[in-house]
């Protein structure tokens, strides 16, 4: 074997170097200062656990001032990604849609209106066994399924503001909910046919 294979050093070997030096630029200080009085022995197992302490103290720390720093941007994630204060989770009849679409439009909150509206058409959709629900299914592939249907219109209207409203960030205005809901209102009428 050459002495080329050997590691010629080491982080291990630097860091029992490094606090070797230190503990004895430390006792030629204090031993200057303290005259003849024994300077206690400190294990090596204790300085290098004690340094990993305070290493990942400051890591942990810094991890944390990044997080605070960083959390505006992490809250303002796409819209695909974004919790609303709609519980898509529990499985709600297009009436409780309804309701939560007349409450978020009283409060002024046209975006998640509109959505309502969106997921009680779906729902409506689900329940009459037309097209059944998937959480997987794109806004593009709902089109394309209810242009199938007899009258697709007001389900485009509802698809397409949908789409609207998660691929933009513009404000969904009052004039936008009224057109979605004479389209939910047109599919009401044409299912009660």
């Amino acid at each position: 074997m050459s002495t080329d294979s050997f590691q010629r050093t080491n982080l291990d070997w630097q860091f029992q170097q490094l606090s070797q030096r230190i503990g004895e630029w430390i006792e030629l200080r204090l031993g200057k200062s303290l005259g003849s009085a024994p300077f206690p022995t400190v294990s090596p197992h204790f300085v290098e656990i004690a340094f990993w302490l305070i290493v990942s103290l400051l890591v942990g720390w810094l991890g944390w001032q990044l997080f605070w720093l960083l959390r505006p941007y992490l809250e303002r994630r796409s819209p695909l990604q974004r919790q609303s204060s709609l519980t898509r989770t529990e499985q709600q009849t297009a009436a409780n849609w309804l309701q939560q679409a007349q409450t978020f439009q009283r409060q002024g909150n046209y975006r998640e209106a509109c959505r309502a509206l969106y997921l009680a058409m779906l729902q409506r959709l689900n329940d009459a066994k037309r097209i059944a629900h998937q959480s997987s299914r794109t806004d593009g592939e709902y089109l394309q399924l209810v242009q199938q249907l007899a009258h697709p219109q007001p389900y485009q209207t509802l698809i397409a503001t949908h789409e609207q409203l998660c691929f933009s960030d513009a404000p969904i205005s009052a004039e936008a909910f009224d057109r979605c809901q004479s389209a939910y209102q047109q599919l009401e009428r044409q299912e009660a046919e």
